[in-house]
Protein backbone atom coordinates (compact mmCIF):
# COMPACT_ATOMS: atom_id res chain seq x y z
CA UNK A 1 0.00 0.00 0.00
CA UNK A 2 3.16 2.62 0.97
CA UNK A 3 4.70 2.05 -2.86
CA UNK A 4 1.27 2.36 -4.58
CA UNK A 5 0.36 5.87 -2.44
CA UNK A 6 4.48 6.82 -3.46
CA UNK A 7 3.20 6.27 -7.02
CA UNK A 8 -0.18 7.99 -6.67
CA UNK A 9 2.21 11.24 -5.51
CA UNK A 10 4.89 10.80 -8.10
CA UNK A 11 1.28 10.42 -10.30
CA UNK A 12 -0.43 13.55 -9.26
CA UNK A 13 2.22 15.87 -9.30
CA UNK A 14 3.32 14.99 -12.76
CA UNK A 15 -0.25 15.57 -13.74
CA UNK A 16 -0.35 18.63 -12.16
CA UNK A 17 2.21 20.13 -13.45
CA UNK A 18 1.12 19.27 -17.05
CA UNK A 19 -2.31 20.68 -16.39
CA UNK A 20 -0.93 23.82 -15.79
CA UNK A 21 1.07 23.33 -19.28
CA UNK A 22 -2.16 22.28 -21.03
CA UNK A 23 -4.07 25.35 -19.33
CA UNK A 24 -1.80 27.86 -21.15
CA UNK A 25 -3.34 26.29 -24.53
CA UNK A 26 -6.88 26.67 -23.16
CA UNK A 27 -7.38 22.83 -22.87
CA UNK A 28 -8.78 21.01 -19.98
CA UNK A 29 -7.18 19.84 -17.39
CA UNK A 30 -8.99 16.91 -17.42
CA UNK A 31 -7.06 15.75 -20.16
CA UNK A 32 -3.85 16.38 -18.56
CA UNK A 33 -4.13 14.06 -15.69
CA UNK A 34 -5.67 11.76 -18.81
CA UNK A 35 -2.48 11.72 -20.70
CA UNK A 36 -0.41 11.64 -18.05
CA UNK A 37 -2.03 8.26 -16.23
CA UNK A 38 -1.55 7.00 -19.60
CA UNK A 39 1.78 7.23 -20.60
CA UNK A 40 2.66 6.21 -17.12
CA UNK A 41 0.08 3.74 -16.79
CA UNK A 42 0.77 -0.04 -17.48
CA UNK A 43 -0.41 0.62 -21.33
CA UNK A 44 2.55 3.40 -21.43
CA UNK A 45 6.04 3.26 -19.34
CA UNK A 46 4.97 1.35 -16.63
CA UNK A 47 5.48 3.40 -13.96
CA UNK A 48 2.22 2.46 -12.70
CA UNK A 49 1.82 -1.23 -12.38
CA UNK A 50 -1.36 -3.35 -12.41
CA UNK A 51 -0.96 -4.17 -8.72
CA UNK A 52 -0.85 -0.78 -7.81
CA UNK A 53 -4.35 -0.02 -9.61
CA UNK A 54 -5.49 -2.88 -7.50
CA UNK A 55 -3.83 -1.69 -4.69
CA UNK A 56 -5.39 2.18 -5.22
CA UNK A 57 -8.98 0.87 -6.47
CA UNK A 58 -10.55 1.46 -3.10
CA UNK A 59 -9.24 5.47 -3.56
CA UNK A 60 -10.59 5.30 -6.95
CA UNK A 61 -14.01 4.37 -5.97
CA UNK A 62 -14.02 6.74 -3.02
CA UNK A 63 -13.39 9.54 -5.14
CA UNK A 64 -16.25 8.07 -7.68
CA UNK A 65 -18.66 8.29 -4.95
CA UNK A 66 -17.83 11.51 -3.88
CA UNK A 67 -17.73 12.98 -7.43
CA UNK A 68 -20.98 10.92 -8.45
CA UNK A 69 -23.03 12.62 -5.17
CA UNK A 70 -22.56 15.76 -6.59
CA UNK A 71 -23.19 15.23 -9.86
CA UNK A 72 -26.48 13.91 -8.74
CA UNK A 73 -27.61 17.40 -7.14
CA UNK A 74 -27.99 18.10 -11.31
CA UNK A 75 -30.60 15.35 -11.18
CA UNK A 76 -32.60 16.51 -8.52
CA UNK A 77 -36.33 17.89 -8.61
CA UNK A 78 -35.04 21.69 -8.46
CA UNK A 79 -32.69 21.29 -11.36
CA UNK A 80 -34.95 19.13 -13.18
CA UNK A 81 -37.93 21.89 -12.83
CA UNK A 82 -35.43 24.67 -13.98
CA UNK A 83 -34.01 22.99 -16.56
CA UNK A 84 -37.14 21.02 -18.28
CA UNK A 85 -35.15 19.53 -21.21
CA UNK A 86 -32.73 17.85 -19.57
CA UNK A 87 -35.10 14.41 -18.58
CA UNK A 88 -36.61 14.81 -22.48
CA UNK A 89 -33.25 15.01 -23.89
CA UNK A 90 -31.37 12.50 -21.84
CA UNK A 91 -33.70 10.32 -22.62
CA UNK A 92 -34.37 10.67 -26.38
CA UNK A 93 -30.69 10.45 -26.60
CA UNK A 94 -29.96 7.26 -24.52
CA UNK A 95 -33.00 5.17 -26.45
CA UNK A 96 -32.01 6.45 -30.35
CA UNK A 97 -28.53 5.76 -28.99
CA UNK A 98 -28.90 2.18 -28.02
CA UNK A 99 -31.55 1.62 -30.89
CA UNK A 100 -28.99 2.16 -33.41
CA UNK A 101 -26.26 0.61 -31.91
CA UNK A 102 -28.07 -2.78 -31.55
CA UNK A 103 -29.49 -2.52 -34.68
CA UNK A 104 -26.23 -1.71 -36.64
CA UNK A 105 -23.91 -4.08 -34.94
CA UNK A 106 -26.74 -7.20 -35.31
CA UNK A 107 -26.40 -5.97 -39.16
CA UNK A 108 -22.68 -6.65 -38.86
CA UNK A 109 -23.85 -10.14 -37.71
CA UNK A 110 -22.98 -9.57 -33.94
CA UNK A 111 -23.63 -11.94 -31.41
CA UNK A 112 -27.38 -11.07 -30.33
CA UNK A 113 -26.28 -11.14 -26.51
CA UNK A 114 -22.81 -9.04 -27.56
CA UNK A 115 -24.99 -6.32 -29.50
CA UNK A 116 -27.95 -6.14 -26.68
CA UNK A 117 -25.41 -5.68 -23.76
CA UNK A 118 -23.37 -2.18 -26.59
CA UNK A 119 -26.93 -1.33 -26.71
CA UNK A 120 -27.78 -0.53 -23.37
CA UNK A 121 -24.11 1.15 -22.82
CA UNK A 122 -23.76 2.50 -25.86
CA UNK A 123 -25.90 5.74 -24.28
CA UNK A 124 -23.92 6.13 -21.44
CA UNK A 125 -22.17 9.94 -21.09
CA UNK A 126 -19.33 10.93 -18.70
CA UNK A 127 -20.99 13.33 -16.08
CA UNK A 128 -17.68 13.72 -14.38
CA UNK A 129 -15.58 14.58 -17.56
CA UNK A 130 -18.07 16.87 -18.40
CA UNK A 131 -18.31 18.51 -14.48
CA UNK A 132 -14.55 18.52 -14.23
CA UNK A 133 -14.78 20.80 -17.32
CA UNK A 134 -16.96 22.79 -15.87
CA UNK A 135 -15.29 23.35 -13.17
CA UNK A 136 -11.61 24.17 -15.37
CA UNK A 137 -13.39 26.61 -17.39
CA UNK A 138 -15.22 28.21 -14.69
CA UNK A 139 -18.44 27.94 -17.24
CA UNK A 140 -21.41 27.79 -14.83
CA UNK A 141 -24.82 29.34 -16.36
CA UNK A 142 -28.49 27.39 -17.19
CA UNK A 143 -26.66 25.25 -20.59
CA UNK A 144 -23.60 24.17 -18.97
CA UNK A 145 -25.92 22.99 -15.39
CA UNK A 146 -28.51 21.41 -18.31
CA UNK A 147 -25.61 19.67 -20.16
CA UNK A 148 -24.07 17.74 -16.85
CA UNK A 149 -27.54 16.89 -16.11
CA UNK A 150 -28.19 15.01 -19.39
CA UNK A 151 -24.81 13.00 -19.00
CA UNK A 152 -25.95 12.37 -14.84
CA UNK A 153 -29.81 11.04 -16.83
CA UNK A 154 -27.82 9.31 -19.54
CA UNK A 155 -25.36 7.48 -16.59
CA UNK A 156 -28.66 6.27 -14.89
CA UNK A 157 -29.96 5.32 -17.58
CA UNK A 158 -27.49 2.80 -18.47
CA UNK A 159 -26.85 1.60 -15.07
CA UNK A 160 -30.26 0.34 -14.89
CA UNK A 161 -30.97 -0.76 -18.44
CA UNK A 162 -27.25 -2.77 -18.04
CA UNK A 163 -28.69 -4.43 -14.96
CA UNK A 164 -32.30 -5.49 -16.51
CA UNK A 165 -30.35 -6.58 -20.06
CA UNK A 166 -27.65 -8.72 -17.79
CA UNK A 167 -29.63 -11.59 -17.22
CA UNK A 168 -31.66 -11.61 -20.68
CA UNK A 169 -27.92 -11.65 -22.59
CA UNK A 170 -26.98 -14.59 -19.71
CA UNK A 171 -30.57 -16.09 -20.39
CA UNK A 172 -29.67 -16.32 -24.51
CA UNK A 173 -26.11 -18.28 -23.71
CA UNK A 174 -26.83 -20.22 -20.21
CA UNK A 175 -27.91 -23.65 -21.50
CA UNK A 176 -29.72 -24.54 -18.24
CA UNK A 177 -30.76 -20.69 -17.03
CA UNK A 178 -32.93 -20.64 -13.92
CA UNK A 179 -35.41 -17.17 -13.71
CA UNK A 180 -33.87 -16.51 -10.20
CA UNK A 181 -30.15 -16.71 -11.48
CA UNK A 182 -31.23 -14.01 -14.40
CA UNK A 183 -33.27 -11.94 -12.09
CA UNK A 184 -30.63 -11.97 -9.12
CA UNK A 185 -27.69 -9.42 -10.95
CA UNK A 186 -30.95 -6.79 -12.08
CA UNK A 187 -32.59 -7.06 -8.54
CA UNK A 188 -29.09 -6.67 -6.69
CA UNK A 189 -27.32 -3.96 -8.37
CA UNK A 190 -30.12 -2.33 -10.06
CA UNK A 191 -33.23 -2.09 -7.57
CA UNK A 192 -30.97 -2.44 -4.62
CA UNK A 193 -28.49 0.60 -5.63
CA UNK A 194 -31.49 2.58 -6.39
CA UNK A 195 -32.99 1.69 -3.10
CA UNK A 196 -29.57 2.27 -0.89
CA UNK A 197 -28.72 5.28 -2.66
CA UNK A 198 -32.43 6.85 -1.64
CA UNK A 199 -31.80 6.16 1.90
CA UNK A 200 -28.74 7.18 2.43
CA UNK A 201 -29.85 10.71 0.53
CA UNK A 202 -32.81 11.05 2.51
CA UNK A 203 -30.42 10.70 5.98
CA UNK A 204 -28.15 13.37 4.34
CA UNK A 205 -31.61 15.98 4.00
CA UNK A 206 -32.88 15.20 7.10
CA UNK A 207 -29.80 15.32 9.63
CA UNK A 208 -27.94 17.49 7.64
CA UNK A 209 -30.48 20.51 8.21
CA UNK A 210 -28.95 20.50 11.96
CA UNK A 211 -25.46 21.50 11.19
CA UNK A 212 -24.11 24.71 10.73
CA UNK A 213 -20.70 24.46 10.07
CA UNK A 214 -19.21 23.69 6.66
CA UNK A 215 -16.63 21.89 8.11
CA UNK A 216 -18.48 19.76 9.90
CA UNK A 217 -21.18 19.45 7.06
CA UNK A 218 -18.50 18.37 4.91
CA UNK A 219 -17.51 15.43 7.34
CA UNK A 220 -20.90 14.69 7.97
CA UNK A 221 -21.16 14.20 3.72
CA UNK A 222 -18.24 11.98 3.63
CA UNK A 223 -19.29 9.54 6.73
CA UNK A 224 -22.14 9.04 4.80
CA UNK A 225 -20.53 8.52 1.68
CA UNK A 226 -17.75 6.24 2.79
CA UNK A 227 -20.40 4.37 4.23
CA UNK A 228 -22.61 3.82 0.84
CA UNK A 229 -19.41 2.75 -0.10
CA UNK A 230 -18.53 0.29 2.35
CA UNK A 231 -22.19 -1.41 1.82
CA UNK A 232 -22.32 -0.91 -2.12
CA UNK A 233 -18.51 -2.98 -2.08
CA UNK A 234 -19.91 -6.29 0.10
CA UNK A 235 -23.47 -6.64 -1.18
CA UNK A 236 -22.38 -5.87 -5.03
CA UNK A 237 -24.32 -3.08 -5.60
CA UNK A 238 -24.31 -0.83 -8.26
CA UNK A 239 -21.60 1.95 -6.98
CA UNK A 240 -22.17 5.01 -9.48
CA UNK A 241 -25.83 4.33 -9.54
CA UNK A 242 -25.99 4.28 -5.41
CA UNK A 243 -24.15 7.58 -5.23
CA UNK A 244 -25.94 9.61 -8.12
CA UNK A 245 -29.14 8.25 -6.46
CA UNK A 246 -28.12 9.80 -3.31
CA UNK A 247 -27.03 13.24 -4.24
CA UNK A 248 -30.70 13.28 -6.48
CA UNK A 249 -32.97 12.37 -3.03
CA UNK A 250 -30.47 14.79 -0.72
CA UNK A 251 -30.69 17.68 -2.99
CA UNK A 252 -34.27 17.47 -3.46
CA UNK A 253 -35.79 16.45 0.13
CA UNK A 254 -33.47 19.14 2.03
CA UNK A 255 -34.63 22.70 1.92
CA UNK A 256 -33.02 24.81 -0.62
CA UNK A 257 -30.80 26.91 1.60
CA UNK A 258 -30.11 23.48 3.69
CA UNK A 259 -29.07 21.73 0.34
CA UNK A 260 -26.29 24.79 -0.84
CA UNK A 261 -25.03 24.18 1.90
CA UNK A 262 -24.35 20.96 1.66
CA UNK A 263 -23.08 20.42 -1.88
CA UNK A 264 -20.76 23.72 -1.67
CA UNK A 265 -19.11 22.29 1.35
CA UNK A 266 -18.16 18.93 -0.20
CA UNK A 267 -17.15 21.17 -3.71
CA UNK A 268 -14.41 22.48 -1.60
CA UNK A 269 -12.68 19.35 -2.09
CA UNK A 270 -13.45 18.32 -5.60
CA UNK A 271 -10.53 19.71 -7.05
CA UNK A 272 -8.03 17.07 -5.45
CA UNK A 273 -10.32 14.00 -5.93
CA UNK A 274 -10.65 14.67 -9.96
CA UNK A 275 -6.85 14.97 -10.60
CA UNK A 276 -6.81 11.71 -8.44
CA UNK A 277 -9.61 10.00 -10.29
CA UNK A 278 -8.87 11.20 -13.72
CA UNK A 279 -5.05 10.44 -13.35
CA UNK A 280 -5.68 6.75 -12.06
CA UNK A 281 -8.31 6.47 -15.15
CA UNK A 282 -5.86 7.49 -17.61
CA UNK A 283 -3.39 4.90 -16.27
CA UNK A 284 -6.14 2.09 -16.65
CA UNK A 285 -6.98 2.84 -20.30
CA UNK A 286 -6.27 0.01 -22.45
CA UNK A 287 -4.58 1.40 -25.28
CA UNK A 288 -3.83 -2.50 -26.58
CA UNK A 289 -7.58 -1.96 -27.43
CA UNK A 290 -7.45 0.65 -30.14
CA UNK A 291 -6.30 -1.78 -32.86
CA UNK A 292 -8.44 -5.13 -31.83
CA UNK A 293 -11.51 -2.53 -32.21
CA UNK A 294 -12.29 -3.39 -35.74
CA UNK A 295 -15.49 -3.39 -37.89
CA UNK A 296 -17.74 -3.41 -34.44
CA UNK A 297 -15.67 -1.28 -33.05
CA UNK A 298 -15.40 1.50 -35.52
CA UNK A 299 -19.63 1.25 -36.65
CA UNK A 300 -19.56 1.54 -32.79
CA UNK A 301 -18.24 5.00 -32.65
CA UNK A 302 -20.14 6.15 -35.83
CA UNK A 303 -23.14 5.45 -35.41
CA UNK A 304 -23.14 6.37 -31.32
CA UNK A 305 -21.51 9.94 -32.05
CA UNK A 306 -24.77 10.36 -35.15
CA UNK A 307 -27.09 9.12 -32.72
CA UNK A 308 -26.09 11.48 -29.81
CA UNK A 309 -25.89 14.48 -32.26
CA UNK A 310 -29.17 13.59 -33.62
CA UNK A 311 -30.99 12.89 -29.91
CA UNK A 312 -29.43 15.56 -28.51
CA UNK A 313 -30.52 18.41 -30.91
CA UNK A 314 -33.62 16.98 -31.24
CA UNK A 315 -34.54 17.03 -27.53
CA UNK A 316 -32.96 20.43 -27.53
CA UNK A 317 -35.13 21.96 -29.90
CA UNK A 318 -38.17 20.13 -28.54
CA UNK A 319 -37.16 21.41 -25.13
CA UNK A 320 -36.79 24.64 -26.06
CA UNK A 321 -33.03 25.40 -26.15
CA UNK A 322 -32.27 28.05 -29.51
CA UNK A 323 -30.90 26.59 -32.11
CA UNK A 324 -27.19 27.08 -31.42
CA UNK A 325 -27.02 25.41 -28.58
CA UNK A 326 -29.33 22.40 -29.47
CA UNK A 327 -26.62 21.86 -31.89
CA UNK A 328 -23.65 22.56 -29.38
CA UNK A 329 -25.91 20.12 -27.05
CA UNK A 330 -25.36 17.27 -29.19
CA UNK A 331 -22.08 17.85 -29.83
CA UNK A 332 -21.09 18.00 -26.03
CA UNK A 333 -23.25 14.76 -25.62
CA UNK A 334 -20.38 12.15 -27.32
CA UNK A 335 -17.85 11.89 -24.17
CA UNK A 336 -18.42 8.62 -22.69
CA UNK A 337 -16.38 7.28 -19.76
CA UNK A 338 -16.66 6.03 -16.61
CA UNK A 339 -20.22 4.25 -15.96
CA UNK A 340 -19.48 2.18 -19.62
CA UNK A 341 -16.08 1.06 -18.37
CA UNK A 342 -16.86 -0.09 -15.36
CA UNK A 343 -20.47 -1.89 -17.10
CA UNK A 344 -17.82 -3.45 -19.74
CA UNK A 345 -15.60 -4.53 -17.24
CA UNK A 346 -18.87 -6.34 -15.40
CA UNK A 347 -20.04 -7.67 -18.41
CA UNK A 348 -16.15 -9.62 -19.22
CA UNK A 349 -16.76 -10.73 -15.62
CA UNK A 350 -20.29 -12.16 -15.61
CA UNK A 351 -20.30 -13.41 -19.53
CA UNK A 352 -17.21 -14.39 -20.79
CA UNK A 353 -17.87 -14.87 -24.22
CA UNK A 354 -20.18 -11.51 -25.42
CA UNK A 355 -18.86 -9.82 -22.55
CA UNK A 356 -15.02 -10.27 -23.51
CA UNK A 357 -16.58 -8.79 -27.33
CA UNK A 358 -18.47 -6.28 -25.64
CA UNK A 359 -15.91 -5.07 -23.15
CA UNK A 360 -13.12 -4.56 -26.11
CA UNK A 361 -15.18 -2.61 -28.01
CA UNK A 362 -16.50 -0.18 -25.21
CA UNK A 363 -13.27 -0.08 -23.50
CA UNK A 364 -11.06 0.76 -27.03
CA UNK A 365 -13.59 3.42 -27.72
CA UNK A 366 -13.28 4.70 -24.84
CA UNK A 367 -10.08 6.09 -25.58
CA UNK A 368 -11.01 7.94 -28.68
CA UNK A 369 -13.96 9.41 -26.74
CA UNK A 370 -12.34 10.51 -23.60
CA UNK A 371 -9.13 11.86 -25.38
CA UNK A 372 -10.89 13.53 -28.06
CA UNK A 373 -14.47 14.82 -26.17
CA UNK A 374 -12.90 16.70 -23.56
CA UNK A 375 -10.88 18.98 -26.28
CA UNK A 376 -14.06 19.66 -28.32
CA UNK A 377 -16.44 20.33 -25.20
CA UNK A 378 -13.69 22.50 -23.54
CA UNK A 379 -13.75 24.76 -26.29
CA UNK A 380 -17.72 24.87 -27.10
CA UNK A 381 -17.71 26.11 -23.64
CA UNK A 382 -15.41 28.78 -23.94
CA UNK A 383 -16.99 30.09 -26.73
CA UNK A 384 -20.22 30.37 -25.53
CA UNK A 385 -18.68 31.56 -22.52
CA UNK A 386 -16.66 34.58 -24.61
CA UNK A 387 -20.01 35.13 -26.63
CA UNK A 388 -22.42 35.83 -23.64
CA UNK A 389 -19.49 38.15 -22.11
CA UNK A 390 -19.52 40.11 -25.75
CA UNK A 391 -22.94 39.94 -25.60
CA UNK A 392 -23.25 41.42 -22.63
CA UNK A 393 -20.51 43.85 -23.50
CA UNK A 394 -23.11 44.79 -26.32
CA UNK A 395 -25.93 45.52 -23.78
CA UNK A 396 -24.07 47.49 -21.47
CA UNK A 397 -23.07 49.84 -24.17
CA UNK A 398 -26.88 50.47 -24.54
CA UNK A 399 -28.70 49.91 -20.79
CA UNK A 400 -25.26 50.91 -18.90
CA UNK A 401 -27.50 52.90 -16.62
CA UNK A 402 -29.87 49.96 -15.94
CA UNK A 403 -27.38 47.20 -15.06
CA UNK A 404 -25.22 47.23 -11.62
CA UNK A 405 -21.88 46.27 -12.15
CA UNK A 406 -21.16 46.93 -8.05
CA UNK A 407 -23.70 45.54 -5.84
CA UNK A 408 -23.32 46.03 -1.88
CA UNK A 409 -25.31 44.00 0.45
CA UNK A 410 -25.06 46.11 3.95
CA UNK A 411 -26.34 44.59 7.40
CA UNK A 412 -25.34 45.81 10.81
CA UNK A 413 -25.67 41.79 11.84
CA UNK A 414 -24.38 39.11 10.57
CA UNK A 415 -26.20 38.52 7.10
CA UNK A 416 -25.72 36.87 4.08
CA UNK A 417 -26.38 37.50 0.26
CA UNK A 418 -29.81 35.89 -1.00
CA UNK A 419 -29.45 33.68 -3.90
CA UNK A 420 -30.97 36.11 -5.76
CA UNK A 421 -28.03 38.64 -5.58
CA UNK A 422 -26.24 35.81 -7.01
CA UNK A 423 -28.25 35.16 -9.70
CA UNK A 424 -28.19 39.02 -10.61
CA UNK A 425 -24.21 38.84 -10.13
CA UNK A 426 -23.56 36.61 -11.88
CA UNK A 427 -26.30 37.79 -14.91
CA UNK A 428 -25.22 40.78 -15.70
CA UNK A 429 -21.02 39.84 -14.34
CA UNK A 430 -21.32 42.31 -11.64
CA UNK A 431 -19.50 42.71 -8.19
CA UNK A 432 -20.65 41.29 -5.03
CA UNK A 433 -19.33 43.25 -1.83
CA UNK A 434 -21.08 42.58 1.73
CA UNK A 435 -20.80 44.48 4.56
CA UNK A 436 -21.71 42.63 7.78
CA UNK A 437 -20.61 42.02 11.50
CA UNK A 438 -17.93 38.73 11.62
CA UNK A 439 -14.62 37.53 11.08
CA UNK A 440 -13.47 36.66 7.93
CA UNK A 441 -12.40 33.31 8.52
CA UNK A 442 -16.18 32.43 9.60
CA UNK A 443 -18.38 29.71 8.00
CA UNK A 444 -20.83 32.25 7.05
CA UNK A 445 -18.36 34.64 5.13
CA UNK A 446 -16.66 30.96 3.87
CA UNK A 447 -20.17 30.22 2.35
CA UNK A 448 -20.74 33.31 0.51
CA UNK A 449 -16.93 33.65 -0.91
CA UNK A 450 -17.46 29.87 -1.88
CA UNK A 451 -20.74 30.55 -3.48
CA UNK A 452 -19.64 33.29 -5.33
CA UNK A 453 -16.47 31.46 -6.29
CA UNK A 454 -18.64 28.48 -7.60
CA UNK A 455 -20.54 31.02 -10.01
CA UNK A 456 -17.63 32.92 -11.46
CA UNK A 457 -18.78 36.17 -9.14
CA UNK A 458 -16.05 38.39 -7.89
CA UNK A 459 -16.55 39.15 -4.69
CA UNK A 460 -15.31 41.30 -1.47
CA UNK A 461 -15.91 41.04 1.95
CA UNK A 462 -15.95 44.34 3.96
CA UNK A 463 -16.15 43.66 8.28
CA UNK A 464 -18.28 46.28 9.98
CA UNK A 465 -16.65 47.28 13.00
CA UNK A 466 -19.53 48.88 15.02
CA UNK A 467 -19.01 52.35 15.08
CA UNK A 468 -21.76 53.69 12.46
CA UNK A 469 -23.82 51.32 10.45
CA UNK A 470 -24.98 54.26 7.95
CA UNK A 471 -21.70 55.85 7.92
CA UNK A 472 -19.95 52.96 6.95
CA UNK A 473 -22.87 52.02 4.54
CA UNK A 474 -22.16 55.00 2.36
CA UNK A 475 -18.49 55.17 2.93
CA UNK A 476 -18.21 51.45 1.38
CA UNK A 477 -20.40 52.39 -1.44
CA UNK A 478 -18.90 55.17 -2.05
CA UNK A 479 -15.31 53.86 -1.89
CA UNK A 480 -16.62 50.78 -3.66
CA UNK A 481 -18.45 52.83 -6.62
CA UNK A 482 -21.42 50.54 -5.82
CA UNK A 483 -24.23 51.41 -8.23
CA UNK A 484 -26.65 49.03 -6.69
CA UNK A 485 -26.98 48.66 -2.70
CA UNK A 486 -29.26 46.09 -1.06
CA UNK A 487 -29.76 47.06 3.13
CA UNK A 488 -31.24 44.08 5.50
CA UNK A 489 -33.43 46.21 7.45
CA UNK A 490 -35.88 44.75 10.49
CA UNK A 491 -39.27 44.04 8.91
CA UNK A 492 -40.52 46.83 11.94
CA UNK A 493 -38.61 49.54 10.64
CA UNK A 494 -40.34 49.60 7.27
CA UNK A 495 -43.82 49.01 8.82
CA UNK A 496 -43.12 51.97 11.58
CA UNK A 497 -42.49 55.52 9.71
CA UNK A 498 -42.28 58.59 11.11
CA UNK A 499 -42.74 62.09 10.05
CA UNK A 500 -40.14 63.10 13.18
CA UNK A 501 -37.56 60.32 13.32
CA UNK A 502 -35.36 58.72 10.14
CA UNK A 503 -34.87 55.17 10.62
CA UNK A 504 -30.86 53.50 9.91
CA UNK A 505 -32.01 52.41 6.05
CA UNK A 506 -33.70 55.62 5.16
CA UNK A 507 -30.58 58.15 6.34
CA UNK A 508 -28.53 55.15 3.73
CA UNK A 509 -31.00 56.03 1.10
CA UNK A 510 -30.73 59.70 1.50
CA UNK A 511 -26.95 60.40 1.40
CA UNK A 512 -26.16 57.76 -1.32
CA UNK A 513 -27.48 58.64 -5.06
CA UNK A 514 -27.10 54.74 -6.52
CA UNK A 515 -30.50 53.22 -6.22
CA UNK A 516 -30.88 51.48 -2.76
CA UNK A 517 -33.04 48.21 -1.47
CA UNK A 518 -34.26 47.22 1.51
CA UNK A 519 -34.52 43.12 2.60
CA UNK A 520 -36.31 43.08 5.22
CA UNK A 521 -36.28 40.88 7.94
CA UNK A 522 -38.49 39.86 10.90
CA UNK A 523 -36.22 40.00 14.03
Amino acid sequence: MVEGITTLTVLAWLAYLASRLFKRREVPELVAFLLVGAVLGPSGFKFISQSDLQQLRPLTEIALSVLMFLIGERLSRRALHATRWVPLTGILQYLLAGAAVFVATSALGTDPATALLLATVAGAGAPMTIASIISSTRVRNRYSDGLLGTHAVSDAMAALFFAAALPIAILMRDPDPTVLTALAPFLRRGVGGAVLGAFFGWVIAKLGRQIETSSEMLLFVLTHVLLAWTVSSQLRLSLPLVAIIMGAVAASLAEPDAAQRTFIAVRSIEQPLYLIFFALAGASVHLEAVPALGMVGLVYIVVRTGAKLVGGTLGGIVGGLPMYQARRLGIDLVPQAGVAVGLAVLAAERLPGPGNDMATVVLGSVVVFELVGPIVVGRGLMKMKQEAKEKDREQRVHYHEALPSRVLVAGPNSVSAPAWIYDWCERFNAELAVLSSGKNEDDQVALMRNTARSRSIPFRWIEFTGESFVGETVRAAENLGADLVAVVTPLKDLKERSRLLLHPHERIARGLSCPVMFLPFDT
